[in-house]
């Protein structure tokens, strides 16, 4: 047996008896295995203040658990994780964060996620029985390399010390040497800002070697990726055959990984050489005949991304990468076909609310073994990280049971969240936005909706009636100041116009009396006249098709900012 055959074997054991296995086993039994989760987490935490002030140690059954603690959003316990950015111990959990995990909050604000030592591994419960899934249905996965994307997780330090920033970069720079060896990139890609340099720097590590699968959340990356690999064809080959980086792409200071270990492969850019001779371009297809499988969300509004794919990619099946947010991990796929994957009963203990009842004052909230077939539920986690029946604001279907367990598939974000490309986009910041830009530019400014516009990249339409029609350039005014105000306030949509997997957002002038006649159906539809609200962001992904549209703005790529 070769070296390299060894360490696959050793690997796929590992998995199996590390994860696999144990999860398998838990599909049998999710009652039990979820009550496991639930007292594992409260009775480590019961010193906590958090524990003491909720009595942790007089918990014996889910029932007191509920009875105990109330559901939390993040504003809830961001005073509690706050004092835990301090630096203060024994707060909600009593393992000290290895770091905290970022993202976009309701008001604007970053969200900072606790990320303890016992949470890290919930979270890669999925992770590695997702890998072990693939490596048997692809056995010759790892003969070859993996490209992973990452982002970094050191994005700067919390006033008590430790560092912020997203956990798929801490994965990465502390990922066990038997997993690092199939990698191909550098932990240090992860930290690049410039979007054009990352997918170059990539694919300067990835194009060299013989790729046999790809991993990315978002579908909308492996088209940029494609794009970049088409579009820098000439230079990467270029690199590859003299054994350089182009120095353009490398940020200041750059550091050594970034270009180190790239020798010269004229055999390599010979290849690459005849597929841009043979078909005029340089895509994955031909770039990577042994491509086995791609992993990235197939759900939401990912379908529109993913119908792009084979244009660049070919037949390469896609698995989703499972249901996953900073705040934990919800499921793991087991197959290719659909977006959805098995619950990860044995990652955190979940409580699921019919979405039906998210108004009632009482709703009914269920356990993974009281949940239905083809229903849909807003998504309340456990945790390890300090997360209590946390509301998550997602909404999930469940599509299928796994053995006893539910196979449940993410659907779309709550009650006044959009999010087309991972930006997470609220309500109250668009309100908020509209608010400064009109108080600070003068805009006369009647109605206005944000919808989503779908396009290539998607944007955000802004459905505005005014007194009178806006000349071109006060339209352009008006969406360059929102722009920059949503991307203040929100750190995600700002990352996703940075890379160009969101536009800038367009004006769409509408007819004088359209809001009112919006207004007047829902009222013929049985609302009461009286509770209409017309949203400033419509989730309604057919919102503005019965709006007459009486003039459309764009601002020219040359006008937008970086």
């Amino acid at each position: 047996m070769s070296v390299g055959a060894s360490f696959q074997s050793l690997l796929r054991i590992w998995l199996k008896h590390s994860s696999a296995d144990h999860f398998d086993d838990c599909t049998w039994r999710p009652d039990a295995a979820q009550w496991d989760k639930l007292s594992d987490i409260y009775n480590r935490n019961a010193g906590t203040e958090f524990g003491q002030k909720h009595g942790f140690d007089r918990i014996r059954s889910v029932a007191d658990y509920r009875a105990a603690v109330p559901p939390q959003t993040y504003d809830t316990l961001a005073p509690w994780i706050e004092r835990v950015t301090l630096g203060e111990p024994n707060v909600l959990t009593a393992e000290a964060p290895l770091m905290f995990a970022t993202t976009s909050g309701t008001t604007g604000a970053a969200k900072y996620i606790p990320v303890t030592p016992s949470y890290l591994k919930e979270y890669s419960q999925g992770i590695h029985v997702h890998t072990y899934r693939m490596m048997a249905d692809y056995p010759d996965l790892l003969e070859g390399k993996v490209v992973v994307s990452s982002s970094n997780d050191q994005e700067g330090l919390t006033p008590g010390g430790v560092p912020y920033g997203a956990i798929s970069g801490y994965l990465t720079r502390t990922q066990p040497a038997m997993l690092r060896r199939y990698f191909v990139m550098p932990y240090e890609v992860c930290r690049i800002k410039d979007i054009e340099a990352k997918y170059y720097l990539t694919l300067r590590h990835a194009l060299p070697a013989d790729v046999r699968g790809l991993l990315t959340p978002n579908p909308s990356s492996l088209l940029l990726l494609a794009q970049s690999m088409e579009n820098h064809a000439d230079e990467l080959i270029e690199d590859i055959r003299r054994g350089t980086v182009n120095p353009d792409y490398l940020p200041d200071n750059a550091a050594p990984s970034l270009s180190s270990g790239l020798s010269a492969d004229t055999k390599r850019a010979a290849e690459l050489a005849a597929c841009v001779r043979a078909s005029g371009r340089l895509i994955p297809a031909e770039a990577w005949p042994n491509l086995r499988a791609m992993s990235c969300w197939k759900g939401g509004t990912m379908p529109l991304y993913l119908r792009k794919l084979p244009a660049y990619y070919g037949d390469v099946p896609v698995r989703d990468l499972g249901y996953m947010a900073s705040e934990g991990r919800g499921a793991t796929p087991l197959v290719n076909a659909g977006a959805a994957g098995v619950l990860n009963v044995d990652a955190h203990f979940f409580e699921f609310v019919p979405a039906e009842q998210r108004d009632r004052d009482d709703p009914d909230f269920l356990t993974a073994e009281e949940l239905q077939s083809d229903h849909e539920y807003f998504v309340y986690l456990t945790t390890s990280a300090g997360l209590y029946r946390y509301d998550i604001n997602d909404i999930v279907r469940v599509v299928d049971f796994y053995r006893r367990t539910p196979v449940i598939q993410f659907v779309r974000k709550g009650q006044g969240i959009s999010s087309i490309t991972g930006e997470k986009l609220t309500e109250a910041q668009v309100t908020a936005a509209l608010v400064d830009v009109v108080d600070g530019g003068g805009f006369d400014l009647d109605h206005v909706t944000a919808g989503v516009e779908w396009g290539d990249p998607p944007c955000y339409a802004f459905y505005c009636e005014t007194a009178q029609p806006w000349p071109e350039e006060q339209c352009h005014r008006f969406l360059r100041a929102v722009d920059g105000e949503l991307s203040a306030r929100n750190i995600e949509y700002e990352a996703k116009r940075s890379s160009r997997r969101l536009g800038m957002p367009l004006f769409k002038q509408v007819a004088a009396g359209s809001f009112t006649a919006l207004r007047q159906q829902r009222v013929a539809a049985g609302a009461p006249e009286a509770q209409v609200k017309i949203p400033h962001l419509s989730t309604d992904m057919r919102f503005g098709e019965h709006l007459a549209v009486v003039g459309e703005h764009r601002v020219q790529a040359a006008e937008t900012s970086p």
